[in-house]
């Protein structure tokens, strides 16, 4: 009924004798004893075998097949030499330097018997059986294990054949056995454990390996690359599915704009852990879509890799989120990106506006030169504003403090997060501001935003599909001339940036008075 499978190299024979007597004791269910020597220099062992399960032995009835190497090949190989042998109908894996003081096999095939759901068993103590990003290998006191250490457990004999048992990649030892747990947890199966007295005189067969000049900790590291590689998603968030990284340095607006891609690489890959590599992971805070984010340049093990820098810059005459959804190989729903919050953030950002129901939100961010708005053109456009009745608020990063020149009603300049920002201006009346990461959090509240373009037109880079969206693009006959380049990240402009110094106050007022008239008719 039962097929137990032990790999041997050089034994320790008292540990080894212990081991055989303790099977012969308690395994009445056992019917093939299957030893793979590998490369042992003294055959001793096989007398130690003859001593219990010897055919000249009157209550034989156990089949022993013993197989000679010459050379080492490994823990997982092995096993799998002896499943080919096996011809009962349950399969076990055992070490050669562990001992039992019961039965141990009746309970765990009476598992396999009752539920054919279950693929392995193996004992509840003295073993690992959990797995984590950080620690791969520990034990928790679960009657579930995540994966059965390939020091005991047993498995039916058809199943382990039809999974070809371990994955010969991972040589000479380590990984094989989460390997397998996880290849068949993945395709429905479960695992269990049962309590059992028994020993694991643990680290006995990793120094027979390095006495052999086996170069164990060099290959733990090329068997864990292969696991994580593998298994990145499942180790990260207990997922069988994808491990996905998007790449994209810079900049925080372009950063912003990979959530549309996210949200539909999520959606074709429901089960995948998606991580983001950038230096701006502030951009995208609170997408529950993305589970991780990994420095710039970080390595880390996938299946999928998505290098979304110069995926736009490359040809700068298409959207950059159709840019990127080529790159991806996925058909985004949408160009605007989502906003993620927090309760805390809403509360927050409540309390602050309490006071200032018709706010005009003014963007005093930096930005690049060629959508810059100077700083005065925002104050003497925001005294104009307050002149009408309008409360100014002001938000954005800056080093400069242009901010003091304007009596705002709240100054937020260099005081909120990101979040927070974006929260601030789905409040407005109106949000006026430059083209880029404040324009969009806009977009994707849809607030009334009077969008300033330059050297970008918003045909490239906004969602012209939302009637929220009111751009002012400059009048220079040049505009748009980032559009024009066939790749590169910055513009060399011969004008010294005249296209934003063309934009006039009285043009944005003007759009201003016109999007607000639009907002009292549809109020």
């Amino acid at each position: 009924m039962l097929a137990v499978s032990v790999a041997v190299l050089n034994p320790d024979m008292l540990i080894f004798k212990n081991f055989v007597q303790s099977l012969k004791k308690f395994t009445p269910e056992m019917s093939q004893f299957l030893i793979y020597d590998n490369g042992s220099e003294s055959k001793e062992f096989v007398n130690i075998v003859n001593q219990y399960f010897g055919p000249e032995l009157t209550d034989h009835k156990v089949k022993v097949k013993i197989t000679h190497s010459n050379s080492n090949i490994g823990f997982g190989s092995a096993h799998n030499r002896n499943l080919s042998y096996a011809t009962s109908k349950y399969f076990a894996v055992l070490n050669d330097d562990i001992e039992f003081f019961e039965n141990w096999a009746t309970p765990m095939i009476q598992i396999l018997e009752e539920n054919p759901k279950v693929a392995q068993v193996g004992p509840k103590t003295k073993v690992f059986n959990t797995l984590g990003v950080n620690t791969i290998g520990s034990w928790e006191d679960t009657d579930m294990p995540e994966y059965c250490e390939g020091t005991c457990f047993i498995m039916p004999a058809s199943l382990a054949k039809k999974y070809r048992l371990f994955n010969e990649e991972y040589r000479y030892g380590y990984f094989e056995d989460m390997d397998l747990s996880l290849r068949l947890r993945s395709d429905g199966y479960i695992l269990r454990n049962v309590p059992v007295r028994w020993e694991h005189y643990r680290g006995t067969t990793t120094v027979k390996m390095i006495q052999n000049n086996i170069d164990l900790p060099g290959y733990y590291i090329v068997n864990e690359y292969l696991f994580k590689k593998k298994w990145h998603a499942y180790l990260m968030k207990k997922r069988f599915g994808k491990t996905i990284v998007i790449k994209r340095e810079t900049d925080i607006e372009d950063v912003f704009l990979t959530l549309p891609v996210i949200e539909a690489l999520k959606e074709k890959y429901p089960d995948s852990v998606i991580i983001l590599m950038t230096h701006l992971p502030d951009a995208v805070e609170g997408c529950y879509d993305i589970d991780g984010h990994v420095r710039y340049g970080t390595p880390v093990p996938c299946d999928i890799f998505i290098d979304l820098d110069f995926a736009y810059e490359k040809d700068f005459r298409r959207h950059i989120v159709d840019c990127y959804a080529d790159v991806a190989g996925i058909r985004p729903k949408t160009r605007t990106a989502t906003l993620y919050t927090e309760k805390k953030d809403i509360e927050y950002v409540a309390n602050l506006l309490n006071e200032y129901p018709l706010s005009v939100t003014l963007d005093f961010s930096d930005s690049i030169p060629g959508k810059q708005w100077k700083r005065e053109k925002y104050v003497e456009l925001g005294k104009l504003m307050k002149q009408d009745g309008f409360s100014i608020v002001t938000v954005g990063k800056t080093a400069q403090q242009y901010a003091s020149y304007l009596d705002t009603d709240l100054n937020l300049v260099n005081v909120l997060t990101l979040q927070q920002t974006a929260l601030v201006i789905s409040k407005s009346k109106v949000f006026i501001g430059n083209e880029g990461l404040l324009a969009h959090f806009a977009q994707s509240t849809r607030t009334p935003g009077i969008i300033l373009y330059g050297c970008t037109l918003p045909e490239y880079v906004s969602d012209m599909s939302l009637p929220m969206l009111y751009p002012v693009v400059t009048p220079v006959a040049c505009r748009g001339c980032r559009h024009r380049h066939a790749a590169g990240t910055v513009v060399d402009c011969p004008r010294n940036y005249a296209c934003m110094e063309a934009i006039r106050v009285e043009d944005v007022y003007r759009m201003f008075k016109e999007v607000v008239g639009n907002l009292k008719k549809t109020s």
